[in-house]
């Protein structure tokens, strides 16, 4: 009985997993040779600062530890009332605990309440005098 014909292993000559073998390792060199460096590395992102007083609450999603719960309860209560403080908006919503607040701290900022009260305080104000010298 003739034999079977012996069959290259995974059915590749060996010209062709020689060829496979060279592409592999000129692709793998070029993309050493392509990676970043430490000085080429992008720059971080800068960090998420946002006002809870005024912020969509999509971008109130975005910060950490807030679920759309938290952030529900944040608009809500902005609503009633601005935001005065960081410690106002603890106090004021509830699920707000220390580690949340902790972890909000770096990306909350509270601007001041009455800007245009204050822009028409200091327009109404008397002109100050310039001394010469």
């Amino acid at each position: 009985m003739p034999s079977a014909p012996s069959r290259p292993l995974w059915g590749w000559t060996a010209p062709v997993r020689g060829l496979l073998l060279v592409s592999t390792v000129v692709g793998a060199i070029s993309l050493l040779v392509k990676a970043p460096r430490g000085e080429d590395a992008p720059a971080a992102l800068p960090p998420l600062i946002v006002d809870p007083n005024t912020a969509p609450a999509q971008v109130l999603m975005a910060l950490p530890r807030l679920g759309p719960s938290l952030v529900g309860r944040i608009v809500a209560a902005r609503a009633q009332a601005p935001f005065r403080s960081i410690d106002d908006l603890e106090a004021r919503v509830r699920g707000l605990g220390p580690a949340t607040i902790k972890a909000l701290r770096p990306h909350l900022r509270i601007d001041p309440i009455n800007d245009q009260d204050a822009d028409l305080s200091l327009s109404s104000a008397p002109p100050m005098a310039h001394n010469a010298r």
